[in-house]
C-alpha cells in the first residue's frame, strides 16, 4: 500500500479533516513518539520515509516485525490482532483521531465498528509486509 493511497483513504473518516500534521504516538501512556502519518516522505519524522527510525518500511526502525509497534506480539502494536495498547493518531493540538490497531474491538479503532474499512484493510496490508 502507497503512502498516497493510505493518506487519501484516511482522508474519508469522518473525523479526518487534514489540515495539521497527524502524529502517532504509542508505548505506555502513548508517550513515544513513531512518526507523523501524514507529512512528506522525505521528512526524518515521517512514516513513509524509508530511511528514518520512524519509517515503516525500514528493517531497523520502530516499526520492524520484532518491534513493539510493528509485530504482530507486542500489547502496543498496531499489527497485534488483540492488542488494546495500539498506537494513538493525534493532531499537534492533542486532537484524537483514532487508534492505529487491526484490533476491531479497540475504542476508536481504525479497524472498529466507527473506522473505515478501506483504512482498515490498507493498515493490515502494511502489517502483513512484516
Amino acid at each position: 500500500m502507497t503512502k498516497n493511497i493510505f493518506i487519501a483513504i484516511l482522508c474519508l473518516m469522518p473525523n479526518f479533516l487534514i489540515a495539521q500534521e497527524l502524529l502517532l504516538f504509542g508505548g505506555s501512556g502513548n508517550k513515544e513518539f513513531l512518526g507523523c502519518l501524514n507529512c512528506s516522505e522525505y521528512s526524518s519524522n515521517s512514516v513513509w520515509n524509508n530511511y528514518s527510525t520512524y519509517g515503516w518500511g525500514n528493517s531497523y526502525g520502530i516499526w520492524n516485525p520484532y518491534g513493539n509497534f510493528g509485530g504482530k506480539y507486542s500489547s502496543y502494536s498496531a499489527c497485534n490482532e488483540y492488542s488494546s495498547n495500539g498506537p494513538v493518531i493525534v493532531d499537534r493540538e492533542g486532537k484524537f483521531y483514532g487508534t492505529l490497531s487491526i484490533n476491531e474491538y479497540v475504542s476508536g479503532s481504525v479497524c472498529g465498528v466507527l473506522g473505515n474499512a478501506q483504512i482498515c484493510r490498507a493498515l493490515k496490508a502494511m502489517c502483513s509486509k512484516n
